[in-house]
């Protein structure tokens, strides 16, 4: 498993699937609702994800992949492919920007990340990271991180699943105060790739799923960032929980100890 080869198929994956998510947008699309209405799915999705399928199948025909709309199938090549192929399909349907394509191959045995790709389509930024080798954006090697005072962090937010969000004003609420400033946006890869290029300083996004973050954690951690859950960092992969803290060292451990004693605290 070379982890320059996975990155070159990880890259043009996402970048075809850029393409053709762009190709729809802003057009008359078929809209459904998956588990509600803040959880929508259109054609521009599923072709997207048929997009990337298709680039995988072709480079990487024995290994599996997981995908947001269309499942999992399984391979023997020792890899999983990882692809959220519009992350933020609510924003993209609004015609907002903060929408991205997500791409990330894993180690099929014990869901080491090797390799990932975000792609912001509306912007044209591309992040992409392999294990071991950084992360860079536009063909440029990021700065690692190194934000360490609270009281000057800007934190991403995404407001969890619909059991957690009951919990949103608690969270906001023990944030602002300590903060420089909060932002809400559409996607948890885009906001993870952001953290990794220096354009926020942290993210709190429970409840994901593993298309959601598998290319953005790796952004962040090959930047020189911490990522894990409330429980603790999770070096080389997902928390397995869903719920998703990322940031600089120092500044990971004093977002943890802010924001645990509000999630500890569960639903009034």
């Amino acid at each position: 498993m070379d982890p320059d080869e996975l990155l070159s198929v990880a890259r043009e994956a996402a970048l075809e699937g850029a393409r053709t998510a762009m190709s729809w947008w802003g057009g008359e699309l078929l809209v459904e609702e998956k588990a509600g209405p803040d959880d929508l799915v259109s054609q521009a999705d599923r072709d997207t994800e048929r997009v990337i399928r298709s680039v995988l199948a072709r480079h990487r025909p024995d290994d599996g992949v997981l995908g947001e709309e269309d499942g999992a199938t399984t391979g023997t090549g020792g890899v999983r492919w990882i692809v959220d192929p519009v992350d933020g399909t609510t924003s993209y349907l609004y015609g907002r920007s903060d929408w991205a394509v997500s791409v990330a191959a894993a180690d099929a045995a014990d869901g080491r990340l090797l390799a990932g790709v975000v792609v912001e389509p509306v912007t044209g930024r591309v992040t992409e990271a392999r294990a071991g080798g950084g992360t860079s954006a536009d063909g440029r090697p990021v700065r690692r991180l190194a934000r360490r005072d609270l009281s000057r962090a800007l934190v991403e937010l995404n407001l969890g699943r619909p059991p957690q969000r009951v919990l949103a004003g608690r969270v906001v609420d023990a944030l602002v105060p300590r903060v420089r400033d909060v932002r809400r946006g559409g996607s948890a890869a885009a906001a993870l790739a952001r953290v990794a290029t220096g354009r926020a300083d942290a993210v709190w996004a429970p409840g994901l799923q593993p298309w959601d973050c598998a290319a953005g954690v790796l952004l962040v951690q090959e930047a020189g960032g911490t990522t894990g859950d409330l429980d603790g960092p999770a070096p080389g992969t997902w928390p397995a929980s869903g719920d998703v803290l990322a940031a600089a060292g120092p500044l990971w451990t004093a977002l943890r100890e802010v924001l645990a004693p509000v999630w500890a605290s569960g639903p009034a």
